[in-house]
């Protein structure tokens, strides 16, 4: 690498550090408040998680009917719920807010919205910045972007000029002082936690951006996911009640995990649902049903074991970004990595003052 385009690199790796540098800290600090969310979310939420527990289970039509009695007014939009009966049903409404109702009683526990609570407020940080869906996202995916650059920059950067020296890039040297200890300590946090952070970002980018996702599936060599099949609802045709299609989901998936049934838009008559089965290898494997709301035709049936590399592709990087698939030991590697921000940051930027004030003239 010649003297000239290491400078250059380094100054693109310096002023984009510099310019998304807080957006980057308020997306991986979310992010780590979240990680250990499906473990801590019944403690610290409780309850909204205190179920009666046992074998009978009240219908979905019962779950839903306490939920918008408790609640006039809202507007369902899907419904989630579990084949355990420990863990609450969940109606979740068009503006956000989410009604607990326990699976066996039908009684309801409670209401919060989707982006409020402490782990609510850290994802709506986390995807949206605090600025609302529009704005926010496109806010955070363009500096996600960037922070890839500055990543791979920073491996470029990092690598030794011969390979003699790796493993002083790779040890602590407590020896070092002033700019030099915070260069080191910059590059050795970048040197171990930027390929977990590299990871996590390109995990990420799928759900801010379309034009990524489908270029997940065209990585995978398959063609981008199918629209849903459109039906128009028949004059004054009554629909099947929603415990009949649960029981058509549940004849399809056989013994499942959780499960999720979308109300019908106004005017159409087809009930998307998705499911994921007791033995699936991560709980974001999910496999899509498209029912006829009067009838109870199976419009169209995917399958995840049968579905698309890519479609498995994008859930295996939903699931991994979220720290829900790996276990315990994942979820804490990428909270070192989500950590790592802050250290990467407070050392890149010190260690950027100091090198000005080196260069500054003499009064």
């Amino acid at each position: 690498m010649t003297t000239g385009f290491r400078q250059r690199l380094l100054q693109l790796h310096l002023c984009a550090g510099l310019t998304v540098g807080l957006v980057l800290l308020a997306i991986a600090l979310s992010g780590a408040a979240m990680l250990f969310r499906p473990q801590l979310d019944p403690v610290v939420n409780r309850e909204l998680f205190a179920v009666a527990g046992g074998a009978e289970r009240a219908t979905l039509d019962v779950v839903a009917a306490q939920a918008l009695a408790a609640h006039p007014g809202s507007a369902p939009v899907r419904l989630r719920y579990w084949s355990a009966g420990d863990r609450p049903s969940v109606l979740r409404c068009a503006n956000h807010d989410q009604i607990y109702v326990d699976p066996g009683t039908g009684r309801v526990l409670g209401m919060q919205n989707r982006y409020r609570g402490f782990f609510g407020r850290a994802e709506d940080i986390h995807r949206f910045l605090g600025l609302g869906p529009s704005v926010g996202k496109a806010i955070g995916g363009a500096a996600v972007l960037t922070f890839v650059f500055v990543i791979l920059s920073g491996f470029v950067l990092w690598v030794p000029p011969a390979w003699r020296a790796l493993r002083s890039a790779l040890l602590p040297n407590l020896r070092l002082a002033g700019r030099a200890r915070l260069l080191h300590a910059h590059k050795l946090v970048g040197g171990y936690a930027g390929l977990v952070v590299l990871f996590s970002a390109l995990t990420g980018l799928p759900h801010a951006y379309d034009w990524y996702e489908h270029l997940v599936y065209r990585v995978a060599g398959s063609p981008p996911p199918e629209a849903p099949p459109v039906a128009a609802a028949p004059a004054a045709a009554e629909r099947l009640p929603m415990a009949e299609w649960a029981r058509r989901i549940e004849a399809l998936s056989g013994p499942y995990h959780s499960a999720e049934v979308f109300f019908p838009k106004p005017g159409q008559s087809v009930v998307q649902a998705w499911y994921v089965t007791a033995d699936a290898p991560h709980v974001h494997a999910r496999s899509y049903v498209y029912l006829d709301a009067v009838t109870g035709e199976v419009l169209r049936h995917e399958p995840y074991a049968t579905s698309s590399a890519g479609h498995k592709l994008y859930y295996w990087m939903l699931a991994l970004h979220l720290g829900q698939a790996g276990g315990p030991g994942w979820q804490l590697v990428l909270l070192g990595g989500c950590l790592s921000v802050p250290v990467l940051a407070v050392t890149g930027l010190l260690s950027y003052l100091r090198r000005r004030r080196g260069h500054r003239p003499a009064a």
